[in-house]
Order: C-alpha cells, then structure tokens, then sequence
C-alpha cells in the first residue's frame, strides 16, 4: 500500500522531503532537587541540540504534576529564542481550553517576533480531565472549547482583529497589539497517532506528528497524504501557506555502547518518568494510563528506539520506511538520565544515526496535484 505512494524524489525537492529531527522536552522533574535545576540543564541542551544540528526543539504544556516543572512552555521558548538563532522552537502543544484567546493570540505574536519567525504553534485539547479540572475546564467540553478557540486564534491572526461571537467561549471585539512575524500565522502542529485525526491534519495542511504504535501509524499517515491531496487547494485551510508539511515519527531514544547497557539506562530512567506521568492519575484513584508508563511495553510496541547506534539506526530507518514519514522527533531526556547520557544520546544520534536515516530512509514526498 505505502509503495503506491512513494516515488522518486526530483532533485529540486530532495531538501523539502528530506527526513527533519526534533527533540520533545517535557520538563520532567526526575531526580532534579529543583525547577531551576531543571531548566537550566535544558536550556543548555537545547542550545547543544542547534549546534548538533536538530531542526526543532518542541516542548510541552502541563499543570499540577511534575511529569512538567515549566507550565508556560512559551515561556522557556521565549528564553531559548534569545540563545539560538537556527532551530525551529514551539509547544507540542499549546493546550488551547487552558488559554484565554485574546491573551494568547498576543503571546504568539510577540514570541513569533522574538524568534525571529522560527516559531511553530502546536495546538491541541489535552489529555488529562484533572489538569483540565484545576483550570475550570469540564474535560467533555474541552474538545469542542478547543475548536472554538483554534477558529477564533486563526481568525485573529489573519485580521489582526480578535471579533469572535462565543459560544463557549466569551465574545470579543479586540485589536491585537502584535502579530506573528510569519504571516498569516506560523505553522500549526497537531499530535496524534488517530487516523480520524490525521485525516483531519492532512485536511487542513496542519503538521502532524504520531507515534509508530507497532506499525500503525503508517495507516495514519496514508490517510494523512490521502486528505492532503484531496484538499490541497482549498481555499480556507488552516495551514494554506504550508507547502510541504511535516508528517511524523514521534520516538523516546536511549542510546549507549551497547544494547543491554542503553535498554537498562532506558528501563531505569523511564520507570522514573513513568511514575511522574501517573502521579496526578494515581492521586484521583484512576489507572487508565498505567500502560504509558509500562517502558518495557513501549520496547515491543516500537515507541522506543533504544540499543547501540548500529540498533537505533536500523529501528529508525525501518519506522521511517514504513510510514513515509519526512519527520523523526525524539524524547532523549527524561526521568533520571544524566546530562551526560542526553546529550551522550543526542550527539551519537545525529552523527552517527541521522546521516544513514537521511540516506537510506527516503521519506515520502507531498503527491503531485
């Protein structure tokens, strides 16, 4: 199925549908003492994943539990924005029902400013009904709030006018004291491994970003061209000025000298993580999302890429083979690694995993009109 889709790639296009790196940062406390030690140590990483050659550097948006000790992702990207001057930086994702649209729509634009254009704007409904809660957002609406307000948020930046009748939302008749320096808005990302909801991405020419699920994300990402080829010359996509999307491998990598030492360092420090993730479930008596911090299960599923550079190697090629994708985003820093194992994983990665992934790995490329 995928082979039907796949092409040669023509010269002119090698360098939109080569295969882009990111890192996914969740701000996970670990064993850190404190917020500021955490901080500190990414922005320093974040810095060294530019110079390592990382195209992205996406963060997260959380509230009330340490699996993130930056609440306001904007506000690290806005530090880091000041110490790069190359990558791509943005939140995956800005939890839109958590927002005030008014407010963020001027938050956007003034760190679009500040990054000189580099900024991506990942948007989504978020995932925990207690975060949600503590922010007086009723979970079964978020996902209709998040609609609304993503409408209202595109609408603003086109205008320069946030003039929005709410329905769940309050009513505004407003001008934006700044706007985006990417015009009309910088590009927007979504994170999901749903096929419904990458049908949707492909639809509106939104960046998407999944994970390989045993090999399931491929159906997604058919799905994804499948839309985006259908409707690529809509007149009122979301992303009508995205020529060349993004489309996704989301994957934690662990790598070391050997296998055994990188699946142990992994097991150990993912066990940390995990307990953070659950943490804020646990407290309210809910186990739903215990298999996400089950790392061994990630193991088998795919999710995590994890051995020697010759095994990461191999693990990417084969997932960016078999989904087409054109995107590969990496969570290298979590739970109690070191800064020595990140960043021992981050350089190991790009030199010697990304140039064969490149090579050898040759994404699918946008279908012709």
């Amino acid at each position: 199925m995928l082979g039907t889709r796949r092409r040669a790639v023509p010269a002119d296009e090698e360098a939109v549908v080569s295969v882009r790196f990111s890192i996914f940062d969740s701000f996970d406390q670990g064993d850190r003492p404190d917020a500021g030690t955490v901080l500190a140590e990414r922005l320093d990483f974040a810095v060294a994943a530019e110079a390592a050659g990382i195209d992205h550097y996406h963060v997260t948006e959380h509230h009330g539990t340490p699996l993130s000790v930056c609440p306001s992702p904007n506000l690290f990207l806005a530090a880091l924005s000041q110490r790069t001057t190359r990558m791509r930086l943005g939140a995956l994702v800005n939890v839109l029902p958590a927002h005030d649209p008014m407010r963020l729509a001027e938050e956007i634009g003034a760190l679009d400013q500040l990054t000189g254009g580099r900024l991506d704007v990942g948007v989504g409904s978020g995932v925990s009904p207690y975060e949600l809660g503590y922010l007086g957002v009723a979970a079964d609406r978020a996902k209709a709030i998040y609609a609304e307000t993503l409408d209202a948020l595109t609408a603003a930046w086109r205008t320069g006018r946030l003039d929005h009748r709410g329905t769940l939302l309050r009513s505004y008749d407003a001008t934006l004291s700044v706007l985006p320096k990417q015009r009309p808005y910088p590009p927007l990302w979504y994170a999901s491994s749903n096929t419904k909801t990458a049908r949707w991405a492909g639809e509106h020419g939104v960046n998407f970003v999944g994970r390989w699920n045993g090999g399931t994300l491929a159906g997604a990402v058919e799905e994804y061209w499948a839309a985006w080829s259908a409707n690529r010359d809509a007149a009122d996509r979301l992303n009508g000025h995205v020529e060349h999307p993004s489309v996704g491998l989301a994957a934690t990598v662990v790598i070391a000298p050997t296998d055994a030492e990188a699946e142990a360092t992994y097991l150990r420090a993912h066990q940390v993580f995990g307990r953070q993730l659950t943490q804020l479930w646990h407290q309210h008596g809910d186990h739903q999302v215990d298999r996400m911090a089950d790392g061994a299960a990630a193991l088998r599923a795919g999710a995590a890429c994890v051995g020697s550079a010759a095994t990461v190697r191999d693990q990417v090629v084969h997932q960016v083979r078999h989904t087409g994708a054109n995107f590969f985003q990496m969570l290298v820093f979590f739970g109690d690694l070191t800064v020595d194992e990140a960043h021992r994983t981050l350089h190991t990665f790009m030199t010697e995993v990304a140039p064969t992934v490149r090579a050898e790995a040759t994404p699918a490329a946008p279908p012709r009109a």
